[in-house]
């Protein structure tokens, strides 16, 4: 019972359509958010660039030195012709104190704006400009002493390699655009102010590297520099099949010299074409889309604790499941990426499992509960509820417009019931030890949740649990009776039935791979 947990910038009708279709490219690095001790079992197939940059910045009272962060979810190899979509990305740009003071002693208490990076990608002798220009920068305040950090992010355009090979991307000058304000909110003196950073010369400038690996049967077209698109443009939208929608065209090889055009309106994209190349010929294979198989992980070993209600329906009354059952959870065992996801469909999927133990049994704590039977006769039994099987557990990932990460959880498995210690009107009924339900109630449990447009959680996440809810068939009892007397039929009349509203609470999971491992809390059921 166990769930998922990115972010990125950015408006515009075709910005939000092309991240809810792409984003998968670069979903790994986000699985990594979902649960503790992931990140070296996604390294084969996405990276997580975090790299710190030495550059100098010009005020107006002259040079700072600066640190530049730059930090985005980046696929490890690609085929050739397939988008590279880096996600997630920001640039923080740290200026000295001495900055900070400067900017205070012109009467700035805050400022924000955009920061914006201009970078280049490289593939041999080819390469392109990189614009990380719309990243937007959040108002905030300059800081009465130490460094003043101003934090950009937002969505970018994707490169598109031609041909294999190494393609790097790598940092370069860098602007921030700023607003500055008083403390009263009111526009400071300058009310804009432009600061042109540039990295310190001579100085490693590479954010990541990305492998491009021949097409389908080792074919690829001639050795053609990277393409970069210009995000929310209209006519970027790449389709299902990743070529563009709206009317957009593909850029495709031509007969004439370079082109040095600007965007196009029809594509929004800036090709780089190699010497004789043009764009506007015939040419460009299909990108026929095909979702991969399900990735097999090494597991990370976790622990938690769960407990909730459990309605029965005939009986107009909840079992309370008072002593939280211990789950032994395996998470992230498989990833299934979706790179062919439509708008409202999930990026990926991250697939886990859970037994349930207790006293080294797979099932929770025996419940004891109290019932009017046929509304009028107080019935006390304990239920012994056994998990047959593993919990299979699947969170869907998804990228909503205003860039937050919606999560569903679903978690499946099959319960058999049995009663035993059974009291009517405080008179013990003798029903064996085998009164059990016919088959296993499969019960199917979900939990919503997420990230918000900020990075921070809410509803049901694998960290810090919460609420999951279903509904189930319990099935005819069997078995139920001494002596020769059948009992099936009450208990059958009594509980069996559709319709029994489950609602769980798991509390936070402990896992093997953190520092300091300590008993999982136990949860407060919600009713």
């Amino acid at each position: 019972m166990i769930g998922s947990k990115g972010r990125s910038g950015g408006t515009g009708r075709g910005g939000r359509r092309a991240l809810a279709r792409t984003a998968s490219v670069g979903a790994a690095v986000l699985v990594a958010g979902l649960v503790p001790g992931t990140v070296a079992a996604l390294d084969e197939g996405a990276q997580a660039a975090e790299v710190s940059f030495a550059y100098r910045c010009a005020l107006p009272s002259g040079e700072h030195p600066a640190v530049v962060r730059v930090s985005a979810g980046l696929p490890r190899q690609v085929a050739v012709g397939r988008p590279i979509r880096p996600v997630d990305v920001r640039v923080a740009v740290e200026l000295p104190a001495e900055a900070a003071a400067e900017l205070t002693a012109r009467g700035v208490a805050s400022a924000g704006g955009a920061v914006r990076l201009t970078g280049r990608a490289t593939q041999g002798e080819h390469s392109a400009e990189l614009p990380w220009t719309q990243l937007t920068a959040p108002d905030t305040p300059i800081p009465a002493e130490g460094a003043y950090v101003l934090q950009g992010a937002g969505a970018v355009p994707s490169v598109t390699a031609g041909s294999p090979g190494v393609l790097t991307l790598a940092t370069g000058p860098l602007t921030l655009d700023v607003l500055t304000r008083t403390a009263d909110g009111a526009p400071a003196e300058p009310p804009q102010l432009a600061v042109e950073c540039a990295p310190e010369p001579d100085r490693d400038t590479v954010i990541a590297t990305v492998r491009v690996l021949p097409g389908p049967g080792g074919t690829s077209r001639p050795s053609t520099p990277p393409e970069v698109d210009q995000p929310g443009e209209p006519g970027t939208t790449p389709g299902p099949s990743g070529e563009p929608s709206d009317g957009g065209t593909a850029p495709g090889d031509g007969e004439a010299g370079p082109d040095t055009r600007p965007p196009t309106k029809e594509t929004g994209e800036v090709p780089v074409n190699p010497p004789g190349k043009a764009p506007g010929g015939k040419g460009g294979k299909a990108d026929d889309c095909v979702d991969p198989p399900p990735q097999d992980l090494p597991a990370v070993p976790a622990h938690g604790y769960v407990a909730g209600y459990a309605n029965v329906l005939k009986l107009g009354a909840a079992m309370f499941v008072k002593d939280p059952g211990l789950m032994r959870v395996r998470m992230a065992k498989a990833l299934h990426m979706h790179p062919c996801a439509k708008e409202g469909e999930p990026v990926f999927t991250l697939y886990s499992d859970a037994t349930l133990d207790y006293r080294g049994k797979p099932q929770f704590p025996p419940a004891r509960s109290t019932f009017l039977t046929f509304g009028f006769m107080p019935t006390t039994a304990s239920v012994e509820l056994a998990l047959e099987g593993r919990l299979e557990i699947a969170t869907d990932s998804y990228f909503a417009p205003d860039f937050s990460q919606p999560q569903v959880t679903k978690a499946t498995g099959k319960i058999r019931v049995r009663l035993y210690d059974v009291e009517v009107n405080g008179t013990p009924l003798e029903v064996g030890p085998g009164c059990r339900t016919v088959r296993p109630m499969e019960l199917t449990l979900i939990g919503r949740g997420g990230q918000d447009v900020n990075g921070v959680p809410y509803g049901y996440t694998v960290e810090l649990g919460g609420p999951l809810t279903g509904t189930a068939t319990i099935p005819p009892f069997t078995g139920c009776g001494t002596g020769g007397e059948d009992l099936d039929r009450v208990f059958t009349g009594a509980l069996s039935g559709p319709g029994n509203y489950t609602k769980m609470t798991q509390g936070a999971l402990c896992s093997g791979t953190q520092d300091f491992c300590p008993d999982a809390p136990r949860p407060k059921p919600e009713r």
